[in-house]
């Protein structure tokens, strides 16, 4: 059953995100053509053109990181916040299975658009660099570049789960759902804010003090190797607690659906 309500998802969702690539795609092109032609020609009314341009450019990357949250949000919202919902809570699947299909595609949509998004944003710096800035060498060099990827791939989960989570809270009032849902996110948020910020303060202070010991090292591949060794244990820290509360938003939001659910 979760193969089934997984493969609905995506079929319910893939037509947002097609046209969504295709733009992603459509502004790289041009921000490299762009980049080719105010670097060939000096024209005023040609580089305020470009310019405007350039702008679009930007605020269309920003949307596209950003489009999974909003467009899957609203998917979800619709499809166990309102009438819509009666559908989805009478196919024959329990609440958990439901929450996990509906959880699996969005992570893995926001995955991919991540993905797309950070290889369409490299190729725009190959264009306007001409290939003068070494990528590979950049990534092949940053010892701690696999544990900031993992970092980032469970920080994805728990914002999925954390907009989930919101939403499902917002079952606890009757009127003015979407304002509930938007100030739960906001609880949330801050709360694990405050845990990630209590649970960092003793590594935060102990990096402090061995920078301030290793300033005067005169080898600074054994300055950075020695705190690149004290980074180890945050990013382990940072996935922990990304886990733990993504099992737990999990659990809360499945408890609200079956214990709570109050449709409109």
């Amino acid at each position: 059953m979760l193969t089934k309500l997984m493969k609905h998802e995506f079929k319910a969702t893939y037509r947002t995100f097609l046209p969504i690539y295709i733009g992603l795609v459509v502004i790289t092109a041009f921000a490299c053509i762009s980049s080719l032609v105010m670097r060939d020609y000096q024209n005023p009314i040609l580089e305020i053109a470009l310019g405007l341009g350039i702008i679009i450019v930007v605020i269309g990357y920003i949307f596209v990181f950003i489009s999974p949250y909003i467009f899957l949000s609203l998917r979800f919202y619709r499809t166990t916040a309102t009438r819509e919902a009666y559908l989805t809570f009478t196919v024959p699947a329990d609440t958990k299975t439901i929450l996990l299909a509906k959880f699996i595609v969005t992570f893995l949509w926001t995955i991919l658009t991540s993905l797309l998004w950070i290889a369409s944003f490299l190729i725009l710096i190959e264009c306007i660099s001409e290939g003068q800035v070494d990528l590979w060498y950049f990534f092949s060099e940053n010892k701690t570049v696999i544990w900031q990827i993992l970092t980032m791939v469970f920080a994805f989960a728990n914002n999925v789960l954390m907009i989930f989570t919101a939403i499902s809270l917002s079952q606890l009032v009757r009127d003015h759902r979407v304002i509930a849902s938007i100030g739960f996110y906001a609880a949330i948020y801050t709360v694990q804010q405050i845990i990630n910020i209590i649970a960092l303060i003793p590594f935060m202070i102990k990096s402090m003090n061995l920078f301030s010991a290793l300033e005067a090292e005169t080898n600074e591949a054994t300055m950075q190797a020695e705190l690149m060794s004290e980074q180890l244990p945050v990013y382990l820290l940072s996935i922990g607690l990304s886990l733990g509360m993504s099992v737990a938003m999990f659990f809360l939001s499945n408890y609200m659906w079956k214990r709570k659910l109050n449709l409109l």
